[in-house]
């Protein structure tokens, strides 16, 4: 199935008790990954900016991260954190993340992709706003540094995505183009479009997650609540089963259905030995046991036999 990762951020607001309910109810909702953002308000905006405040809120220190990732190992899911300096790659890479997650702003940042690619550890490379030239630069630069496993994920920054904006065309042609395996980082309300991603090939599905869609901050209202959660993982899952039959040329699952659905060739009136088979003659019902491909076998040749309504020729 899709690997999932749950974004919870920085919704948490700084309260470390609500970051860890969140941890736990999303592990029960059956994703792999819980992912976090790693920052200092001051690594973004200057204290004057209007969204300072905002960010300052949602500022978590060094210990807390090892807590969060104990919680995170203590249900069983990977934890993944963005990081938006150098200084919080360090402190990520002691903690032994499930990878490093480049936020869109960051796609032309040689400095944090340096940093982020040096630790060798999978890196998922948000796409949101970026050109494909500048998308194969950042994929080159980090395997350059040192990344041997790189997810490029698809992804649109508008908060929320509508539906018509996301742009899904995007994950099979980032796959040809690139050679990596695509994500899909979703900003879109609800779980269709994600589940329309995996069925084109995205690997990954990222996804905003939280416990409240009432919860005061800006993510909020975009995220999937535990319920819509469990049911993406449903749906992604019934997705992988549909994606499972066979090419062509292997064994279908529904083969033993061509006997009972296919038509064949019958006598549909008395034909005497020797009388010429004409279609007039003839019933093409079901099942199958003489198979029409041998149709043409019969018409215009003299029957070798008598034959009864009903009997298959």
């Amino acid at each position: 199935m899709a690997y999932v990762i749950a974004e919870i951020g920085f919704s948490h607001n700084g309260d470390m008790n609500l970051a860890a309910r969140m941890i736990e109810k999303a592990a029960e909702c059956g994703v792999d990954a819980v992912k976090f953002q790693s920052f200092f308000a001051d690594d973004l905006y200057f204290p004057g900016n209007e969204v300072h405040a905002i960010f300052k809120a949602g500022e978590t220190s060094a210990e807390n991260h090892a807590q969060l990732k104990k919680v995170a190992d203590a249900n069983g899911v990977g934890f993944l954190s963005t990081p938006f300096s150098p200084y919080w790659v360090d402190v990520l890479e002691s903690l032994d993340p499930a990878g490093f997650k480049i936020a869109s702003m960051d796609v032309n940042n040689p400095v944090l992709l340096k940093a982020v690619a040096q630790k060798g550890r999978r890196v998922y490379l948000s796409t949101g706003s970026a050109e494909l030239g500048e998308i194969k630069s950042a994929v080159k630069l980090l395997w350059d540094n040192g990344a041997k496993d790189v997810v490029v994920f698809h992804c649109v920054s508008n908060y929320p995505t509508l539906p018509q904006e996301a742009a899904l065309s995007m994950i099979p042609a980032l796959r040809d183009e690139l050679g990596t395996p695509v994500g899909f980082s979703d900003h879109t309300i609800g779980i269709a479009v994600p589940i329309a991603a995996v069925a084109l090939g995205a690997a990954v599905v990222e996804k905003h997650f939280t416990t409240d869609k009432n919860l005061p901050g800006p993510d909020h209202k975009i995220s999937a609540d535990p319920a819509e959660m469990r049911a993406l993982v449903a749906a992604l899952k019934e997705v992988e089963a549909a994606m499972t039959l066979a090419p062509f040329g292997k064994t279908r699952a529904d083969a033993e259905k061509k006997k009972v659905m296919r038509r064949g060739v019958y006598a549909g009136a008395n034909i005497r030995k020797g009388e010429v088979i004409t279609l007039q003659s003839l019933r093409l019902v079901r099942p199958e046991i003489t198979p029409l491909e041998k149709l043409g076998k019969f018409l215009g040749k003299p029957a070798r036999k008598d034959y009864t309504p009903g009997e298959p020729l």
